[in-house]
C-alpha cells in the first residue's frame, strides 16, 4: 500500500513493500540499490546512513505483543532529503501506524508539516514515541499489581509474574536503545543535510527518548526490588515453618523414642501386664514432650 501526501515536501508512506513501490521509488527518485534492497524485507539491526543527498535510517519501536506477553520490535525504515520523507513499514495491520495516518488528517498538518522534510520527521518520530510511551502502561499495571499480591501473602504466585515483567522490561529496554543511539547518530549526521534548524527538532526527540529510557528503567528498578522484597518474604516463611518443625520435631522426640521402645517384641519391658499399663506408658512417653515444651515456653524460644 503506497500514500502519498504533498505540500511543500512530499511525503510517501509505504506499507509491506512491494516490487512496485519499490520499482517506483527507483524510478523517481533513484535511491541507492542498496536501500532498495533493505526495504525489501524486515532488518534485524537498526542503521544510520548519510547518502550524497538524503538520509536513511532504519529504526525498531516496541510494540506490545499480547499474545507472547513482551514488547516486540515494529520497524519503521525512513528516507529523508530537504524535500522528500519516505517511510516504509511492514505491518499494514500495526495498531501505530493507523493511528499515525488518523493523525494526518487533522487540521492544520499540512500547514504545519508538510513545508520541511525535518518537521515531517518530526511528527512521525515523535507519534511512534508518543506511542511508546503509552506501550509501557502495561507494565506500571502489571508491577502494581505484583506489589499488592506480594504484600497479601502470595508470593509464591507472583515468582512467574515478576520474571514475565522483568522479560517484557528487558526487551523493551534492549528496543529502545537501539532507537536512542539511531536518533544520536541522526542528529550528527543529519544537521549538514537539513540545516542547523532541525537541530532543535533532533534534540526534542532526543529528550523524548531519554525521557521513557528513564521510565524503563525506574521500572527496571523497580522489579529488581520487588523481586528482591518477595524472595526476602519467601525465605522468611521458609525459616519460620523450619523453625516450627524443628521445634516440633525435638519436643516429640521422647515420646517417639519412649513408644518405638514400647513396640519392640521383648519381654522386659516395665509396666506391661499392670492395671492400667496403657495409661502408664503414654503418660511415661508425654510427659518428657511436655517438661520441654514447658521449659521452650518459659526461656521464650516458643
Amino acid at each position: 500500500m503506497r500514500q502519498i501526501y504533498q505540500g511543500k515536501i512530499t511525503w510517501i508512506d509505504i506499507t509491506s513493500p512491494t516490487d512496485d513501490d519499490l520499482n517506483y521509488l527507483n524510478k523517481h527518485y533513484h535511491f541507492h540499490p542498496l536501500i532498495l534492497q533493505e526495504l525489501k524485507t524486515l532488518s534485524q539491526r537498526n542503521k544510520a546512513a548519510l547518502y550524497d543527498n538524503y538520509l536513511f535510517l532504519i529504526t525498531h519501536f516496541p510494540i506490545w505483543d499480547p499474545q507472547k506477553q513482551s514488547s516486540q520490535p515494529w520497524e519503521l525504515d525512513v528516507i529523508i532529503s530537504q524535500k522528500l520523507v519516505v517511510t516504509v513499514s511492514y505491518s499494514e495491520s500495526s495498531e501505530a501506524h493507523l493511528e499515525l495516518l488518523e493523525a494526518v488528517y487533522q487540521k492544520d498538518f499540512e500547514e504545519e508539516y508538510l513545508k520541511e522534510s525535518f518537521k515531517l520527521f518530526y511528527f512521525i518520530i515523535e507519534h511512534y514515541l508518543d506511542f511508546s510511551l503509552r506501550q509501557i502502561a502495561h507494565i506500571q499495571e502489571k508491577i502494581n499489581n505484583l506489589e499488592e499480591q506480594i504484600f497479601s501473602s502470595q508470593q509464591e504466585k507472583a515468582i512467574p509474574l515478576i520474571s514475565f515483567v522483568k522479560r517484557d522490561i528487558l526487551n523493551f529496554r534492549r528496543i529502545f536503545k537501539y532507537l536512542e543511539e539511531d536518533l544520536k547518530s541522526l542528529a550528527r549526521k543529519g544537521l549538514g543535510l537539513l540545516g542547523e534548524e532541525a537541530k532543535v527538532y533532533f534534540d526534542d526527540l532526543l529528550g523524548d527518548s531519554l525521557r521513557i529510557e528513564n521510565l524503563i528503567d525506574n521500572f527496571k528498578d523497580t522489579i529488581e526490588s520487588l523481586e528482591n522484597t518477595n524472595n526476602s518474604l519467601i525465605d522468611h516463611k521458609i525459616n519460620v515453618l523450619t523453625r516450627i518443625y524443628t521445634t516440633i520435631s525435638f519436643i516429640t522426640l521422647p515420646t517417639i523414642l519412649i513408644l518405638s521402645i514400647y513396640q519392640t517384641n521383648t519381654h522386659a519391658l516395665p509396666f506391661l501386664g499392670y492395671r492400667y499399663d496403657t495409661l502408664i506408658v503414654l503418660l511415661i512417653a508425654f510427659i518428657p514432650s511436655f517438661l520441654i515444651y514447658l521449659y521452650l515456653k518459659q526461656k521464650k524460644l516458643l
